[in-house]
């Protein structure tokens, strides 16, 4: 306060001394000025509307005070003469050296501070002791346009050294007003419910003190206010129209009561549609990017999508600012409507410059090979936004936003400019971890999506579990050479305890090394052809497996007298994936279909082949893309070739897990392994005291028992239906995702005889009493639950709650399970 009063003092004697002191004609042969300490000299006679050499006289003294007045730099200003010198004394205002917020949970500090600044408050401003009423009122409408109507504001200046002040604000919010009633005047066509289903705002359910749906935002109301309009319009109310909107409170401004004056009118019919303006591309091609004809309802929305169609179509030939504008002449006897379409292509522009801002990590050439703009070419929408799909489906890459910016002093340049938000590509880790099905883990990976900054990805990693001990390293070369082909390599050598994973309790020791090349064949598919080579030690107890018993067979060995047998495999692949996802992490829209075929060949000791198809569907439901449909699905089959009878079981399919069924325990949905128990007599020795010897009777008096074990299966189908959803108290949901989901599948033996087993007897050490029909595909599993995935800082987390609907009693199934290092 004491700032204000000095100021309205300063000003008072300042109007004083521009109507009552007189000034005697003198020629002016000087200028000093007192009093500045921001305001540089040069800026002050700039705003001085007398020079060295004027003559200043007791009219023209008023002027210049109010002159500098209106620089609005200054709080007080004098004239003085001394001899041929004009003196003038000025007191600056301060300048806002900060401005601080307190207790506003509301509406955010950023929000407030964007308001004040239209109202001329702002950090670095000069202090207009007139403006800082306006505070209060600024804060006060932003509030009540969010419903907040009880508030208290208090303002405090604290002065600062070198004519500085910090402007502190206390805010004490009170309780949002909540929407009571809607009540709609002149909808005759549409009832209340149905109009009012429309809107965002709503009078609130069972949730609304959890998600203030009902709560008053008059941002949101005037969306719903054109939404109410394109309802209309979208159905032949051309001439519809919102005549008036009334907001009213309760006496204690605790309900919102909203009324709406509309006039329907009738519904309008086209008559004509013609097309205005600079043919560039045929008229006919123009005419079928619009969806209505002569006779057809009028439909506002149908004639918007038909403007952003032929503008895109414009676009792609380079006519990037094109203006396409849809104008009806109503004749209101007939309630028809001639559509005028006015094109107005403009000029044809070319790229410029193609800029890049924001990649820290990752080199210029890498973006810019995946840009489909080229400097000095044509400048095509269509490309552009191909360019930033390209981009944003990265995996280093989190956000892509682009701007088209015309170049000044030309009438036919525009700049590329794309703004890049790295994601955090590089994951090291090393130390103890824990999964559900894994257990506890001891791992050391170092690996990176964007290596060196290249584009390309590496990773070395040493991991252990209570099943796994592996050592891996892999390296992929995305543009491998000049023409976009691809390569991957891998090195790899594991030790598989599969008793641990639920599969049937046999050892494998593998070596392998394999290469991938990948040939683009457009802008979203590619084209992939490979090899692999596998050195392999399979060891088995003395076992009575069946597979086991028949895999050692196939290579000449007696798995109830040998415990190892060696084998190497050496397969080709080939694959096709297209991919247009706009996203590699948590895509909101596009399809993805990857077909892959391995085929072990008779190089090697083994020969088969397995085809598999993955394929993801996501659809957005809403404009902001947060609310959004997913379909996932795996298809697989696989057999023997050659002298192979079947696919080596170890090579078989599975199915359970975060990462295929929820709800299931990982690798244990599908086949059983089949155990074969022998029997035996014993039988006197011939010499008295010699003892019995042990005799094993023909196979055909073996015993059989179902066990636990999985042991996978030739064919394989699972598939899921999600409905993603906002996260809950998660603003930012970029690295994010909730959702809904359905899975449904199974795992089957094609090949699986039960007749095999008929006339064996079951052991009464079996997990069923009965053999199970693996090969039926009438038999699946599903389950459905919430899951949460989070792309966190150190690796991708997803959490599951799941809730099996079919299954059956011999499966292993579980509610909570989590996953590192997938998302979908």
């Amino acid at each position: 306060m004491h700032l204000i009063r000095k100021t309205v003092t300063a000003l008072v004697l300042a109007g004083l001394f521009s109507k009552a002191q007189a000034i005697e004609p003198f020629v002016v042969k000087d200028i000093q000025v007192e009093g500045l300490q921001r305001v540089s000299l040069g800026t002050f006679f700039t705003d001085l509307p007398i020079r060295v050499g004027e003559t200043i006289d007791d009219a023209r003294a008023p002027s210049i005070i109010r002159a500098v007045y209106r620089s609005g730099n200054f709080d007080f200003v004098k004239l003085e003469k001394d001899g041929d010198v004009l003196k003038v004394v000025v007191v600056e205002r301060p300048i806002i050296s900060d401005i601080i917020l307190q207790g506003n949970k509301v509406l955010k500090t950023e929000q407030l501070l964007e308001g004040m600044k239209g109202a001329g408050i702002a950090k670095g401003e000069v202090l207009d002791s007139f403006v800082l009423d306006k505070i209060e009122q600024e804060i006060s409408s932003q509030y009540f346009s969010n419903g907040h109507y009880h508030l208290n504001v208090d303002k405090k200046i604290v002065e600062l050294s070198r004519n500085r002040i910090q402007l502190r604000i206390d805010i004490k919010e009170g309780g949002a007003a909540r929407i009571k009633e809607f009540n709609l005047i002149g909808n005759n066509v549409y009832d209340d419910q149905e109009l009012t289903s429309q809107f965002q705002l709503t009078t609130g359910g069972f949730f609304s003190s959890i998600t203030d749906e009902d709560k008053y935002s008059s941002t949101t109301l005037e969306k719903d206010l054109e939404t109410l309009t394109s309802f209309y319009k979208d159905r032949g109310y051309l001439k519809f129209n919102v005549d008036s909107t009334s907001i009213s409170l309760s006496e204690d401004a605790e309900d919102i009561y909203i009324t709406i004056g509309m006039t329907e009118g009738e519904i309008y019919n086209v008559s004509e549609i013609e097309i205005l303006g600079d043919f560039i591309i045929d008229e006919e091609v123009i005419r079928n990017l619009i969806p209505l004809k002569s006779g057809d309802v009028y439909s506002a929305a149908a004639m918007t999508f038909a403007e952003e169609q032929i503008k895109q179509l414009l676009g792609f030939y380079g006519y990037a600012f094109a203006e396409v504008r849809t104008i009806p002449e109503v004749d209101e006897d007939t309630a028809e409507a001639k559509l005028t379409v006015l094109l107005e292509p403009g000029e044809r522009f070319y790229v410029d410059n193609v800029t890049f801002k924001g990649n820290v990590s990752t080199d210029e050439n890498v973006l810019r090979r995946e840009v489909r703009v080229q400097e000095g070419g044509a400048l095509s929408s269509a490309q552009v936004e191909r360019s930033k799909l390209r981009l944003q489906r990265l995996p280093f890459i989190e956000e892509v936003k682009v701007d088209t910016v015309k170049k000044e002093g030309t009438t036919d340049r525009a700049d590329v400019n794309f703004d890049i938000k790295e994601r955090n590509a590089a994951q090291i880790s090393g130390g103890f971890g824990y999964n559900d099905f894994y257990g506890l883990s001891i791992n050391g990976e170092l690996s990176h999506q964007n290596f060196l900054g290249t584009g390309n990805s590496a990773s070395i990693g040493l991991n252990t579990n209570k099943a796994i001990k592996s050592a891996n390293i892999s390296y992929t070369d995305r543009y491998f050479t000049q023409s976009g082909i691809g390569l991957n390599t891998t090195l790899n050598f594991s030790e598989t305890d599969y008793g641990k994973l639920n599969l049937i309790g046999q050892s494998l020791d593998t070596l392998a090394f394999g290469t991938t090349l990948y040939f683009p064949t457009s802008e979203f598919a590619n084209f992939s052809a490979g090899a692999k080579v596998s050195q392999n030690s399979l060891t088995s107890p003395v076992t009575s497996s069946q597979r086991v018993i028949d895999f050692f067979s196939l290579l000449g060995a007696n798995s109830r007298t040998d415990s190892e047998v060696d084998f190497d495999i050496f397969s080709v692949n080939l694959g096709y994936r297209y991919n247009s996802l706009n996203r590699a992490i948590f895509p909101s829209k596009g399809v993805d279909h990857n077909w892959r075929l391995e085929v072990g060949t008779e190089v090697g000791d083994l020969e088969f082949y397995k085809a598999t198809y993955d394929f993801g569907y996501y659809f957005p439901l809403s404009n902001e893309r947060e609310w959004i449909f997913s379909w996932r699905g795996n298809l697989a089959y696989g057999d023997g070739l050659g002298d192979t009878p079947s696919l080596p079981y170890f090579t078989n399919f599975y199915a359970g897990g975060s990462s295929s069924l929820r709800g299931f325990e990982g690798n244990s949905v599908g086949p059983r392994d089949i155990q074969r128990i022998r029997t035996s007599v014993d039988v006197p020795g011939t010499i008295p005291g010699s003892g019995g010897t042990t005799v094993f009777l023909p196979e055909e008096n073996d015993r059989i028992a179902i066990t636990p074990y999985s042991i996978g299966g030739n064919a394989k189908f699972i598939t899921s239906f999600e409905l993603i959803f906002p996260t809950p108290f998660i603003e930012d949901s970029s690295n994010v995702r909730t959702s809904f989901f359905v899975d449904a599948g199974n795992v089957w033996d094609t090949e699986f005889d039960r007749s095999r087993f008929e006339n064996l007897e079951i052991s009464p050490n079996s997990r069923f009493s009965t053999v199970p029909d693996f090969s039926d595909a009438d038999n699946y599993r599903a389950s459905y639950g919430i899951s949460l995935q989070w792309y966190s800082p150190f690796a991708p987390l997803q959490f599951s709650l799941s809730r099996p609907i079919k299954s059956e009693a011999f499966d292993d199934t579980e509610t909570f399970t989590f996953n590192i290092g997938k998302t979908f």
